[in-house]
């Protein structure tokens, strides 16, 4: 090649590229996806080891490697942080596939873009000097023991007071014989359990942690394990999503895709267990189980058991089930077309 031509070539190259940094985003090398420096804003839930995922995200480089800005916003629950989406303050929220289904039927334009953990998160726990004479017999008959009681949840009509009622109601008992109490994430549940303002609460880590190490409270019934009704173990595959306003979607294409993928990435990188140690400093450095005896060590083993229950694929036919289960108890008029709800390119 002549030194003219290969000047010319050499031009030409700075010039798409100085146009593609300056008209948008462009594909990188390879299967890569950047966009354009695009600031997402994502719900942090706080306290909690549920927002890993984020943590990962930013710490990890996984945002910047592909033009992202992640920002995380505390938010202690799924219907306030889809309010927030509504409002524009956040551009990603995650909640359960439930909560997320019912604010899209209600007006809220939202797609699910990524999954966050397909099987179901949540346990029942009750406070160590609740009277639970049924325990033995375990689910349903355990729910017997609840009635007249004070249940936590992390707000009023979240996914954790529709497990409660999916409980009660699976064990033939009106999912209304309780009463219901807003107590936030699990930073927030666990001393107001300890202070008997609930007798009970649906939550999810580090409240089980909590509860084991301190002696506090028990484990009534185990969701994680597959234990309650069955409608609710046909929700696994699609439990936990992150979902995004479909007008931001259409908005901004490649920042979303770009999103997807650096979070399937940063799952795929905490799954690998040469990155634990890693992982665990990130954990580390964004919450904390307080002065807890052998809190570090504790925490080193939360780590250690969160981290196989994530995963980016949404499974089509747990969202066509969450549709059943949300039309069966009446939370939404019409069922909802997984093609329609799920974003296209979702996983």
């Amino acid at each position: 090649m002549s030194s003219r031509r290969r000047q010319s070539v050499c031009a030409l190259s700075a010039l798409f590229l100085m146009d593609g940094c300056l008209l948008g985003p462009v594909q990188a090398q390879g299967d890569k996806i950047l966009a354009n420096n695009e600031t997402i804003r994502i719900q942090e839930y706080p306290g909690a080891i549920a927002s890993l995922h984020e943590w990962v995200l930013v710490d990890a480089g996984f945002c910047s490697a592909h033009r992202l800005k992640c920002e995380s916003v505390t938010i202690p629950s799924g219907p306030i942080g889809l309010q927030a989406l509504a409002a524009g303050s956040i551009q990603v929220s995650f909640a359960s596939t439930d909560v997320i289904m019912q604010a899209a039927s209600h007006g809220n334009d939202v797609q699910v873009i990524v999954g966050h953990s397909p099987n179901n998160i949540y346990e029942l726990d009750v406070r160590a000097d609740v009277p639970l004479p049924n325990k033995a017999a375990g689910y349903p008959a355990i729910m017997k023991d609840f009635v007249g009681l004070k249940i936590g949840c992390t707000a009023r009509g979240a996914a954790t007071e529709i497990q409660m009622r999916a409980l009660l109601s699976g064990a033939g008992i009106s999912p209304d014989a309780v009463t219901y109490v807003a107590v936030g994430s699990p930073s927030t549940a666990y001393p107001t359990m300890m202070a008997k303002q609930i007798d009970a609460a649906v939550m999810f880590e580090p409240f089980r942690t909590l509860c084991i190490t301190q002696k506090t409270c028990s484990i009534a019934v185990d969701l994680t394990k597959g234990e309650g009704p069955p409608e609710l173990a046909a929700l696994s595959g699609a439990f936990e999503t992150f979902a995004a306003r479909r007008e931001f979607i259409t908005s901004n294409p490649i920042a979303v895709q770009a999103f997807i993928q650096a979070m399937s990435e940063g799952i795929d990188w905490m799954q690998k267990p040469e990155n634990f140690e890693k992982v665990v400093a990130i954990a580390r450095k964004h919450m904390s189980l307080g002065s807890i005896p052998n809190a570090d060590a504790i925490l080193v083993e939360l780590v250690k058991e969160q981290v196989p229950t994530y995963g980016a694929k949404i499974d089509r036919k747990a969202v066509k089930a969450f549709s059943d289960f949300l039309m069966k108890n009446k939370l939404i008029d019409a069922p909802v077309d997984p093609a329609s709800f799920v974003y296209e390119k979702a996983p």
